[in-house]
């Protein structure tokens, strides 16, 4: 397993892979779906290229682009729980966006 620090986020997101985000879902109690790679691609396709982690309201725009349907808060949260910009960011193997506790 790659290094990660005290909150479970990789240290070097270049080190992502998806056995890291496979086993990170799994001791979240998270069955990763086709749903949830695309969302996951998506936010790390972002963040390479703008070196941002998307907070909730930006999460939700980005996904809107991808897949109108899942383009909602609530929809989401229940993909990913109540923590979704967190868990989404830790899954993606990019830093915490910086609005999260």
């Amino acid at each position: 397993m790659s290094a990660i620090d005290a909150e479970g986020f990789l240290i070097d997101s270049s080190a992502w892979t998806r056995e890291f985000a496979l086993e990170t879902a799994t001791q979240l109690g998270i069955s990763l779906t086709d749903d949830h790679w695309n969302v996951l691609q998506t936010v790390r396709d972002f963040y390479l290229r703008t070196g941002v982690s998307p907070s909730m309201r930006p999460l939700v725009n980005l996904v809107r682009n991808v897949d109108p349907c899942l383009a909602s808060s609530i929809v989401l949260a229940q993909m990913f729980t109540s923590k979704t910009s967190k868990v989404v960011a830790q899954l993606s193997g990019i830093p915490k966006p910086s609005d999260c506790l």
